[in-house]
């Protein structure tokens, strides 16, 4: 009964501590180490991308080594040159902004004052 009880306790414990421990949270679209923010969330592109410019095309990459699994994330193996490129991340970076991501895959960012973690949704 004793060691029930104390584990009940240290359970409560940390389940109170968890819920003090919340800090304030900035959340963006985007997020910035130097500058401010140049692009709303709702922007359509970059302002250096040309939306006229022509699509279509055949791109053929050369490389000497062979593979033997298509997936970029395996352990054994040797996985195709190239099949990275069809995975997009969870920001991507503004070419005309020194330190801004900008939320790809990632609606909004959320990040605490001492930027101890990061959450994206």
């Amino acid at each position: 009964m004793k060691r029930w009880a104390s584990s009940f306790t240290f359970l409560l414990l940390v389940a109170l501590g968890g819920a003090v421990a919340q800090t304030a949270t900035t959340e963006s679209h985007a997020i910035s180490l130097l500058d401010s923010i140049k692009y709303d969330a709702d922007f359509a592109q970059f302002d250096y991308v040309n939306p006229d410019a022509p699509k279509g095309g055949t791109v053929r990459l050369a490389t000497t080594n062979s593979f033997d699994t298509l997936n970029p994330f395996t352990l054994n193996g040797v996985s195709a040159a190239g099949v990275g490129v069809t995975y997009d991340s969870l920001m991507a970076r503004s070419l005309d902004e020194s330190s801004t991501l900008y939320g790809l895959l990632a609606a909004t960012i959320r990040v605490p004052a001492n930027n101890a973690w990061v959450e994206f949704d």
